[in-house]
């Protein structure tokens, strides 16, 4: 258990998250044993001095961090956005400022933030457009360097035909290297009635580029014979592929494949071109001219066709084949049930708390609620039960011993050629599936069921997960009002945290909720011992003000009480991290 706190977000490696009017950082990766911290009214105080604020009406927005620098949504009378840079320095390090950008919004609408330590991007979902669809908002993007706090785009940059509108299902905007990426699995306002193809919209757009008109681009996605798609299970993200360190488009859809009366989740993915290879003079990567398309093709000859007219915006393209490194299919139907029916069932989408795929690992990565009754009352209502649920696979031998494609003891053939007729690479590939399982076993011990579900009821889970580990947020049993504990599962077997107990299967050790001895300074180095111990009774009084609710990136801000309220000059500091005094913590190996 890392903290308590009423909105976290993860990026970087860094954990970020609020407790009593002030923001916390945990380098995470790093196994930090200090946390920056940063008084909040202080720091708004310093920003708006020119403007006194009414603190008690005064919203604020986690939006994102990245190399040191954090960027957030002040809402006062009128909406900033603010980027601070909160990384420690020393006495002999940067005098330049430490707050990069403070801009005024005009709208806030599905605002979203992505940054480097040298340019940050933003945009909303708010600028009225013209024509046929004049009814749909467009994305309106504009590019800061934050060097210099100055805006590279004179105005806004307008999406004119980026359909598309939900984050996370229909859209997402990541940032590789200087440059944003956006694409959308949406190509039309409107959907057609009659159409044969979808496709991937996408474009760049890097920093020192024009107010010019974006050119948009064209991927192949699927053919809509392949069946009825369930929306609900979307998952829609850009990632950085750790391969071969290319952006590529991750997405979850739940199909009923062929039409038939089985659906089930597979996770497509496609490379992108870098850069370098958008707008320089290198020839784009095999796999991806392979899935360009144009939505131009002529229409196939089919009856359907005659039912369009003029106003009609169907769209065509041949079938492609896709490569299997390119797809993840969670299981095939053939291969149900299995004789194990406790560890291969499915669960629903309201207990499925959270879903994504880890790229390196190539396997379905779900939080799942699974309740688990008390066998010393059996008619009590279960208790809520957090597991991991994973599904991976595993590249097979290059050499066919079964003969499942030809001879037995040959080697798999690729299963795609290019344009100029040589075998695309990997095509080659097949995989095999590793299974289904659940974690924690059946017979885990209770406290560890109790770590990563707390409470009675689990409430709202919201996670985020990286290369590395899965942090979220659960309730926390006891009178915490709106603050949540906030829970980190790691993968990493390097993990230096410290303080951590290695699990075995007896009870608790009768120590839980007590100070921990740390031989540590306030710097995170050897030091004197000292008492780390955050005053969980700070915590407890601004529940009882708050009121349960659910966790959100947003806070209200002058409904707790700064820990240390006017003293010093600084807005930022450090201290022992929260994790120390919490001391709830295990090693699995």
């Amino acid at each position: 258990m890392l903290a308590y706190g009423t909105a976290f977000l993860y990026n970087d490696g860094c954990l970020c998250y609020v407790c009593n009017d002030e923001l916390r950082i945990l380098d995470v990766h790093n196994a930090a044993r200090v946390e920056r911290v940063v008084d909040i009214d202080n720091l708004l105080s310093r920003i708006f001095r020119a403007a006194p604020f009414n603190r008690d009406s005064a919203r604020l927005t986690l939006l994102n961090f990245n190399e040191g620098i954090l960027a957030f949504l002040v809402e006062l009378e009128q909406p900033w956005l603010i980027a601070v840079d909160v990384q420690r320095r020393t006495a002999t390090g940067s005098r330049t400022g430490r707050l990069r950008l403070k801009t005024r919004l005009s709208s806030t609408e599905k605002l979203f933030v992505r940054h480097n330590g040298s340019y940050l991007y933003y945009g909303t979902h708010s600028v009225t457009g013209y024509g046929r669809w004049s009814q749909y908002a467009r994305w309106a993007i504009s590019c800061v360097d934050l060097r210099t706090g100055q805006h590279v785009t004179q105005k806004p940059i307008v999406m004119d035909q980026f359909a598309g509108d939900d984050i996370g299902q229909t859209v997402s905007f990541e940032m590789y290297r200087d440059t944003l990426y956006g694409v959308s699995n949406v190509l039309q306002f409107e959907e057609e009635e009659v159409d044969w193809t979808s496709f991937y919209t996408w474009f760049c757009i890097p920093p020192c580029r024009d107010n010019g008109e974006v050119k948009l681009q064209y991927v192949w996605r699927r053919q809509h014979r392949e069946g009825p798609i369930n929306d609900s299970w979307n998952d829609f993200s850009l990632r950085k592929d750790e391969a071969t360190g290319r952006p590529i488009i991750l997405e979850c859809r739940r199909e009923w494949q062929g039409g038939g009366s089985e659906n089930r989740r597979t996770y497509y993915s496609q490379p992108l071109p870098t850069p370098e290879e958008m707008f320089g003079n290198k020839e784009h990567l095999d796999i991806y001219q392979y899935y360009q398309d144009s939505t131009t093709s002529e229409l196939p000859d089919e009856p359907l066709r005659r039912t369009l007219d003029s106003s009609n915006k169907a769209t065509y393209a041949p079938p492609r084949k896709r490569l299997r490194r390119y797809y993840h299919t969670e299981y095939k139907v053939k291969d149900k049930p299995s004789q194990n029916q406790n560890q291969d069932r499915e669960f629903i989408l309201a207990k499925t708390k959270y879903r994504t795929y880890h790229l390196p690992a190539l396997a379905f990565v779900d939080i799942v609620n699974d309740p688990r009754a008390d066998p010393n009352n059996p008619h009590a209502v279960p208790r809520d039960r957090l597991r991991f649920r994973t599904v991976s696979r595993k590249r097979k031998s290059p050499i066919d011993y079964d003969g499942e494609e030809g001879e037995p003891g040959t080697i798999f053939k690729p299963e795609i050629t290019g344009q100029k007729g040589q075998p695309i690479e990997r095509s080659e590939e097949r995989f095999v599936s590793r299974g289904i399982w659940m974690w924690p076993p059946e017979d885990a011990p209770r406290k560890l069921d109790k770590l990563l579900c707390p409470a009675k009821r689990a409430g709202n889970v919201r996670a985020v997960a990286d290369e590395r580990s899965v942090i979220y947020s659960v309730n926390q049993d006891g009178d915490m009002g709106d603050h949540q504990a906030i829970i980190l599962i790691s993968f990493d077997p390097g993990l230096g945290f410290i303080g951590l107990e290695r699990l075995c299967a007896s009870g608790d050790d009768g120590n839980r909720g007590k100070p921990r001895r740390i031989t540590i300074s306030s710097s995170g180095q050897e030091g004197p011992a000292v008492y780390v111990d955050i005053e969980m009774s700070r915590v407890r009084d601004y529940g009882r003000r708050q009121g349960s609710g659910q966790v959100s990136r947003t806070v209200m801000l002058g409904t707790g009480k700064s820990a240390r309220t006017g003293q010093g000059s600084s807005f930022i500091r450090e201290e022992p991290a929260m994790y120390l005094s919490i001391g709830r913590g295990y090693w699995l190996r």
